[in-house]
């Protein structure tokens, strides 16, 4: 049942770029790996004990948010600052538009270096270590490995898209649009690629790892991505050969979380005005009846410390209140227990709903939610906004949080 409340109140050499990234970067890995925590407290120029950073791609910036209060303390500047990945006092953002990525200092609050790719990246992933970046450069056909000791190693994958690290950072998972029915592992160590094709793969999207570095699930998008039909694959690639076990039918599979033995899939069936999330249970491989949810694509899913799932898509159908004056937004709320969900509504004037960023403040009950451009902040026992909101001027993109 749905309830809508308002929201009001093959490997290639190194190449080495020294100049951009070199020697400083090398310096700024070591400072943010296995340093001392009190010294980093200290050298914050803000002081905080909670950051958050919020990138902001029409102002330039990445704000650093007090996430104990909920307010912008200072800002960094960074050019068209997009999706943002952080590990070990090292946060990494893609410039939208621009052939460089930013690698932000946590600790100095500033930008240490701006490593340079053959092209823009679509995706990022960091190592749990903070010492290796990685970039999916689409339009390059690479996924560019960039270390501390300032090697920027391109591994072919062609077409890549989205990037998938192991729980251990032994494994990335490389996934394309292009074949249809394959995506490509990656040995972190060897930097070898290993493609994974399969009939049983359609339009393979993304992957959830089973809690082990060499077990997935992979989300096959299906007809919602131009082939026949959705699904969520169990793949072992533990040995030489990767065995694809059996399809599970879904309605959508295009984003997923794993909670215990239960996985969380999303999408949006072909044709549909309503998107559909299933729970699958991971021991018996079978999945729920679909909930609705808003629809559109959907790329963000996170829980909340009292097991309510914020789901949140792009380009959903908006869905207006005439009542009240108000519009059903692209974020969903599920009470993973009963299986209810709300989807907040907000003042007419809004235009974009666009989810691109979740995420759960650690030891509050808060979950911020970037969406339409707005920086969201819901209280996740009542499901509704906070009475503090923040003003974003300009447009927010993705939201990490860099301290505990």
């Amino acid at each position: 049942m749905i309830f809508m409340i308002p929201a009001v109140t093959t490997k290639m050499q190194p190449r080495r770029n020294f100049a951009i990234f070199g020697s400083a970067l090398l310096a700024l890995f070591l400072a943010g790996c296995g340093g001392n925590s009190s010294k980093q407290q200290q050298n914050q120029t803000t002081g905080l004990k909670k950051r958050v950073l919020l990138s902001n791609q029409t102002a330039g910036l990445v704000h650093i948010v007090d996430a104990v209060n909920d307010k912008i303390a200072a800002s960094i500047g960074v050019t068209s600052a997009d999706k943002l990945v952080t590990s070990n006092g090292i946060t990494v953002a893609i410039q939208n538009g621009q052939s460089s990525i930013a690698v932000i200092n946590n600790a100095s609050e500033q930008v240490a270096q701006q490593p340079l790719l053959p092209a823009r990246a679509e995706d990022i992933a960091i190592s749990s270590d903070g010492k290796t970046l990685f970039a999916a450069v689409h339009n390059a056909g690479v996924v560019d490995f960039i270390t501390s000791d300032g090697a920027i190693t391109p591994v072919n994958v062609a077409g890549v898209n989205r990037l998938v690290l192991s729980p251990n950072g032994t494994k990335l998972l490389a996934f394309t649009d292009n074949p249809t029915a394959s995506f490509a592992i990656i040995d972190v160590s060897s930097r070898a690629v290993t493609p994974v094709s399969n009939p049983i793969l359609d339009q393979p999207f993304t992957g959830v790892f089973a809690g082990s570095e060499t077990q997935a699930f992979i989300l096959n998008c299906g007809a919602e991505c131009g082939g026949t039909a959705a699904s969520v694959v169990p793949v072992n690639f533990s040995t030489a050969t990767a065995t694809v076990g059996t399809a599970i039918p879904v309605s959508g599979a295009t984003v997923g979380l794993l909670s215990g033995s239960s996985l969380f899939v999303a999408g949006t069936p072909l044709g549909s005005n309503r998107g559909t999330l299933q729970t699958i249970n991971t021991s018996t491989l079978a999945a729920s009846a679909p909930i609705t949810i808003p629809d559109g694509r959907h790329l963000n899913m996170r829980l909340a410390s009292n097991n309510r799932l914020y789901v949140g898509s792009r380009t959903c159908t908006t869905i207006p209140d005439p009542a009240n004056n108000l519009v059903h937004g692209c974020v969903a709320i599920v009470d993973t227990s009963s299986g209810s969900v709300v989807v907040p509504e907000f003042p007419v004037i809004r235009s974009s709903f666009d989810v691109t960023g979740i995420l759960p403040i650690t030891n509050r009950n808060v979950m911020y939610v970037v969406e339409g451009g707005e920086l969201d902040i819901f209280d996740i026992t009542t499901n509704a906004l906070t009475a503090t909101q923040l003003d974003v001027v300009g447009k927010a993109i993705d939201v990490v949080q860099i301290d505990p």
